[in-house]
């Protein structure tokens, strides 16, 4: 699926208020949801699963199922809001810390006029909270509601509460809000078009970042290729054996 099929196909599920979960799937994703059993759940629960970043690209050619295009949130999002802007789109914001997802929303709707912000929170209320939370996205009532709280809790959450927002589309977008808002700088075009934008990030947090990729990458790369083996040795298992004539 390319970009352009998936903004037509998001927003024809938004504007007709089909609701709904979308997830996008990255190689950090997949390796936090072996070992967490709630999200693998929301996973497999979601009505839209992206592929994100170089890391499943890779992964999906190396297991003879090629994913050529990028669907990261990044871009999707802004260009989603882009073209959904002329259509009465209205958005929401959850997530991130006090500040964020306001400033967030300025800057799209700078960039996108038509754009209809619905509502912000930060991600930082108590979880005793969550039904006011939950009735202010109805009342607002969005087409679509971004939810940065990052993997796995957005698609926890996600799973958890979507079903007490009829009509909404609710898309967890870990991050976004940060680079929209301007506070964490994305990197320059000719990196991400060559893959290697997870770089760029770990040298600008690597405190935070290099254990997600350098080890969650390795730990990526060692299932993928232990699910190629044991698939590859299944497969030389029920191949037909051929009798030799008498």
């Amino acid at each position: 699926m390319s970009s352009e099929e998936a903004i037509e196909l998001l927003l024809t599920r938004l504007l007709k208020r089909q609701g709904g979960r979308v997830y996008y799937a990255n190689a950090h994703t997949m390796v936090t949801a072996v070992n967490n059993s709630a999200l693998a759940l929301a996973l497999e629960r979601s009505d839209l699963l992206l592929a994100d970043g170089s890391g499943v690209r890779w992964g999906s050619s190396l297991l003879g199922t090629p994913l050529v295009h990028n669907l990261n949130g990044t871009d999707l999002v802004p260009a989603l809001c882009k073209n959904g802007a002329a259509k009465g789109l209205s958005i929401y914001l959850l997530g991130a810390k006090p500040g964020v997802a306001q400033d967030a929303a300025t800057n799209l709707k700078t960039a996108f006029p038509g754009l209809a912000i619905a509502g912000t929170q930060d991600g930082y209320f108590p979880e005793n909270e969550t039904q006011q939370v939950l009735e202010a996205i109805r009342f607002a009532r969005p087409h679509l509601l971004l939810v940065a709280m990052g993997v796995p809790l957005q698609e926890i959450w996600i799973d958890r509460y979507a079903n007490q927002l009829p009509g909404i589309t609710c898309m967890g977008v870990g991050g976004l809000f940060d680079f929209v808002a301007e506070r964490v700088t994305r990197a320059p075009s000719s990196i991400r078009a060559i893959g290697m934008e997870w770089l760029w990030r770990v040298a600008m947090e690597p405190n935070r970042l290099w254990r997600r990729y350098f080890i969650g990458n390795f730990i990526f790369l060692s299932l993928l290729l232990r699910y190629a083996f044991t698939r590859s040795q299944n497969e030389q298992q029920t191949k037909p054996k051929l009798s030799a004539k008498s």
